[in-house]
């Protein structure tokens, strides 16, 4: 190897770059949901029992947790040493991904692919965390490389010579890594293999299918385990389905959903294709490039579609090289002229765009965990343990306590640790309703529904603390008496403040000594008198954020009436229609305060109509006062 010859200098350039962006601050964020659910079934003392209660019923192949219970047991499971090896084969990745394009297109080829690899950040991300993403996608580029060494020279023609030892073993054992690291690498794998035939000749098939062999007998221990994971429902339990449109979705992702990656993709091929004016036509090579990125999406769609949703982007980065290697295919080989010039600007203008423009760094990239612990251990100092009452919606209490520990808060412990769906609502209504502490804190770590927020500040008004994770992930304190408002806390600023006119003229007894008056619903009211505002004056604007609260009494038990927020087109129909349940909130027998917050994503359009009132769909008898609404942005 020549130190002093350009494309060398450039290689070892793009690595030390690809190493610097995976190794920077890799152990410093919190780990993610899905890498505590690895750790968490790592903690048994035989191999029998990893295999059991580790990934038999987990839904993914054993290899990646097998080496984690051994790197674990060795190196500790903090961050920095668990991502270790991860980050690794990000790196690694990068290099043959410039050898495999080097063998199908050429020098310039395999430069300018490990370059897009080294910067852009689908590949960066997942080398950075412990899951099979990265690996996966080092065993495929492996796979390819050494399938291609079957069957060609490194002319590009057919090979006529027998395949090497080395070769045969090399794609086995890759092939066989592809298949226990996710079963999307072993799909590729299974995608690239069949490829081999329509190549194969008589001085190579034989060899072929003993290697393939080769790969499948090291799969024959896994394969009752593979047949247990497939009655599982896995993703699909959370994961959509994909829409007609995903792949254009998907290709946007990998161009870091930034309109400057994708132009400096463009601008790049083009400048290649002004100075590569003589490459040789690689036709089969791209086809085959073709076909083994839209392979998987399509078999993934259509298992989608028709059986169970597993379609999302982590699981497409093991084909992801082959759309980037198809796009610098046509660099060429040769290194010299303006190559080196327009390879420099796209590595300067890429670590720009994902460090800068992007701001990878600071981004939050998956739920939070960490930080969420560190602030619990906080409070709890400054305000007293005693004094909190908590509350979080994760997927396992483990992932939690793992950092609570880290922070010497072993002790801290929730009320709640499920807030799903109505039966995780209602216990959160009757956590709150039965607090005594002064202040409760409420955290969540995945997808929640909103009304939980309402819930706790129909008794909990005001708020001392707050950190919110871009949506991903929320901590926040809540107090009785003292602390801001939620209009105050969000920074937000007040629009508009609309009361309705209730009667209010109808005297309640609410016990000996204690009347109160207040509008009365009887069981021939099905709607409140409500507010009614036209938002001509906000057309255009994104993100509204509409509160509508209100005090109610009723002697019987309200289970499906609710307090509505609704907004209305110019012709009628509906934008907009969101209800919080009075049954979560109010007791019967006694007042409770009911609230309803909305923030509107879409922008206003003209002549569309605000109305805010309560649905009395059981027509008891009830009794409102102090209606009112609150528009802020």
């Amino acid at each position: 190897m020549n130190l002093k010859k350009p494309e060398t200098l450039f290689l070892f350039l793009i690595l030390i770059i690809a190493g610097a962006l995976r190794f920077y601050n890799y152990g410093g964020f919190s780990y993610s949901n899905d890498e505590l659910s690895a750790l968490n079934r790592l903690h048994y003392n035989t191999f029998a029992e990893l295999v059991q209660k580790g990934f038999y019923v987990d839904g993914h192949p054993g290899g990646i947790q097998i080496f984690l219970w051994q790197w674990v047991k060795l190196f500790g499971d903090n961050e920095w040493a668990v991502r270790f090896p991860f980050v690794v084969f990000g790196i690694l990745a990068v290099w043959f991904s410039y050898k495999v394009a080097k063998f199908m297109f050429g020098t310039a080829a395999g430069l300018f692919t490990a370059a897009a690899l080294s910067f852009l950040q689908f590949p960066l991300l997942y080398s950075q965390i412990a899951r099979p993403y990265g690996s996966g996608m080092l065993f495929c580029l492996m796979l390819v490389y050494f399938w291609l060494q079957v069957f060609f020279d490194k002319n590009g023609t057919l090979n006529p010579e027998k395949p090497s030892i080395r070769i045969l073993a090399g794609f086995a054992l890759s092939a066989s890594l592809c298949m226990y690291n996710h079963y999307f690498s072993f799909l590729f794998a299974l995608i690239v293999g069949f490829s081999g035939f329509v190549f194969a000749r008589k001085n190579n098939v034989f060899h072929y299918i003993s290697a393939a062999l080769v790969a499948a007998l090291l799969f024959v221990p896994h394969i009752p385990i593979t047949l247990n994971h497939l009655t599982y429902k896995g993703v699909g339990l959370w994961l959509g389905v994909p829409d007609k449109m995903w792949i254009f979705s998907h290709i946007f992702y990998i161009f870091d959903q930034s309109v400057f990656i994708l132009s400096l993709f463009l601008a790049t091929l083009l400048a290649l294709l002004f100075v590569e004016k003589q490459g040789k036509s690689m036709a089969r090579f791209r086809i085959l490039l073709a076909t083994w990125f839209l392979l998987p999406i399509l078999i993934g769609y259509i298992y989608s579609v028709k059986v169970n949703p597993v379609l999302q982007h982590p699981v497409l980065i093991f084909s992801f090289p082959c759309f980037i290697l198809l796009i610098f295919s046509y660099a060429g080989n040769t290194f010299d002229k303006l190559k080196p010039w327009i390879l420099a600007v796209f590595l300067i203008s890429g670590m720009t765009g994902t460090t800068l423009i992007n701001k990878y760094y600071q981004a939050q990239h998956f739920g939070e965990f960490k930080d969420i612990a560190r602030l619990t251990a906080e409070w709890e100092q400054k305000y007293g343990n005693e004094n909190i009452t908590k509350a979080i919606n994760i997927n396992n209490p483990l992932y939690i306590q793992y950092y609570l520990n880290r922070y010497h808060a072993q002790d801290s412990t929730f009320a709640l640790y499920a807030i799903n769906g109505t039966d995780g609502l209602k216990a959160l209504a009757e956590t709150v309703g039965k607090c005594q502490s002064p202040y409760f804190l409420y955290a969540i770590t995945k997808p929640t529904p909103a009304e939980g927020e309402d819930i706790i500040r129909s008794v909990f008004p005001f708020i001392v603390e707050m950190k919110d994770y871009s949506g991903l992930s929320s901590i926040v304190l809540y107090n009785k008496n003292k602390g801001k408002t939620f209009v105050q806390a969000n920074n937000l600023t007040v629009l508009q403040n609309n009361k309705a006119e209730l009667d209010g003229d109808t005297t309640i007894l609410i016990d000996a000594g204690n009347t109160q008056k207040a509008d009365k619903l009887g069981i021939t009211d099905e709607y409140s008198p409500g507010i009614e505002i036209n938002l001509d004056k906000y057309q255009g604007i994104y993100n509204l954020v509409i509160e509508a609260e209100t005090d109610i009494f009723s002697k019987d038990f309200l289970a499906e009436d609710v307090l509505v927020i609704s907004i209305d087109a110019e012709d009628g129909k509906n934008l907009l229609w969101e209800g919080t349940s009075s049954g979560n909130i109010i007791k019967p027998g006694g007042w409770g305060h009911l609230v309803n917050t909305v923030k509107v994503n879409s922008a206003i359009p003209k002549g569309a109509k605000l109305k805010v009132y309560f649905w009395n769909k059981e027509r008891k008898v009830l009794f409102l006062k102090n209606l009112f609404c609150r528009i802020s942005r």
